[in-house]
């Protein structure tokens, strides 16, 4: 019975990846071209603004910044405002496969064994912690990112990871080395200020319990550290291979923070408690008018409101056990918090789901199989 359940969980799960791959059937066979690309990024909006012929999009972007990187260009010439990490691993699969798309279903395929190795700490059930998995796979915002050259799949990929080691480093300290590494290829991935404020939360938060709860915790976090800045600081090695120097490199993340704060001035805090919630954004062009989110799922507000009631629960009824559950919990209120200065994307809720549906799931106690089924 276990076994048959297993079964369609994992089917399930396998079509709800399939899904998109047949929906976007025609670019498996896309074959990548350099000279047409440079053609029209040449004539685009991103180098003539108001005078551009063409229009490129960010996905469009993102491909030929991705190719250029990896043939060894600069990566701040094109694209700059983004990190290169994911750049770098989109511009593998056009080396790779001479296609920008194919890299993403084995991106995908690694979120779901990350998420499924996250559920396991919470649901402790080989079945019942594959259910998670399957409710991302069948996520529309999931699904709107296979077979895109877009970076948010590679972003809570990073997210899911960095997370996962750092609970795990409640158990073996060990995992907060490769907690920083992935926190690193956040940071290399996009919006480097996010994992910068991660790693800002985590040591108070360790700072916390090693006061109250496990003493060391915050030493063997701070000895890793070093993990994280030597990848941050790898991921730019074709930026200082470039010839620019640690002054330039300071100069140039505070032109991202200065890039990110100027492009929509007036734009209203919390918007991403909109999309969250209601499925509702607020769009930042023209009259910012109020357009619903086609990838909105009635389990974004169900598995928030859940683990809002969990986190009051295990509050009241405190235990040592439950420090894992409150780090599940600062993922998902540290990004939230973040993501509420600035514009906000319907994209920005993809780093989330893994946590939320984990929450989700682990709220349902009436389990029909034996704990280590």
């Amino acid at each position: 019975m276990k076994r048959a359940i297993a079964v369609l969980i994992i089917f399930v799960t396998v079509i709800g990846l399939a899904i998109p791959i047949y929906q976007r059937k025609d670019r498996l066979f896309v074959k990548y071209d350099p000279l047409y690309w440079q053609i029209q990024y040449a004539e685009s909006n991103w180098v003539k603004g108001w005078d551009a012929t063409t229009t490129l999009s960010d996905e469009e972007l993102y491909a030929y910044a991705s190719y250029r990187q990896i043939k060894g260009d600069d990566p701040v010439l094109i694209n700059p405002e983004m990190p290169p990490l994911a750049k770098y691993i989109i511009g593998f699969s056009i080396v790779l496969f001479q296609n920008q798309y194919l890299i993403s279903i084995l991106i995908g395929v690694v979120l779901f064994v990350s998420t499924y190795m996250l559920a396991l700490i919470f649901i402790k059930n080989k079945t019942w912690a594959l259910l998670p998995v399957a409710l991302l796979s069948l996520d529309k915002l999931f699904q709107d990112n296979i077979l895109t050259s877009m970076i948010d799949l590679p972003y809570a990929l990073f997210i899911t990871l960095s997370f996962y080691f750092f609970i795990k480093g409640h158990f073996k300290r060990y995992n907060y080395a490769l907690a920083w590494l992935f926190l690193a290829c956040v940071s290399g991935t996009k919006m480097y200020m996010v994992g910068f404020a991660i790693g800002v939360i985590w040591l108070i938060y360790l700072a916390f319990i090693s006061f109250f709860y496990r003493r060391n915790d915050l030493f063997y976090s701070l000895k890793y550290l070093v993990v994280f800045i030597l990848v941050y600081l790898g991921i730019y090695m074709q930026y200082f291979l470039h010839s620019h120097s640690l002054v330039d490199f300071k100069i140039y993340h505070f032109w991202i923070r200065h890039f990110a704060r100027v492009q929509v001035t007036d734009y209203p805090k919390f918007e991403i408690l909109r999309i969250l919630l209601l499925g509702k954004w607020h769009t930042w062009w023209g009259q910012g008018a109020i357009e619903s989110v086609a990838q909105w799922s009635i389990l974004w507000p169900l598995s928030f409101i859940l683990t809002i009631i969990k986190i009051f629960t295990q509050t009241l009824n405190f235990k040592k056990s439950h420090l894992p559950f409150f780090v599940l919990s600062l993922w998902i209120f540290s990004l939230l918090g973040m993501f509420s200065y600035g514009v906000s994307y319907p994209r920005y809720i993809l780093p989330l789901i893994p946590a939320l549906y984990i929450n989700l799931v682990s709220m349902f106690k009436l389990l029909p199989f034996e704990k280590n089924g």
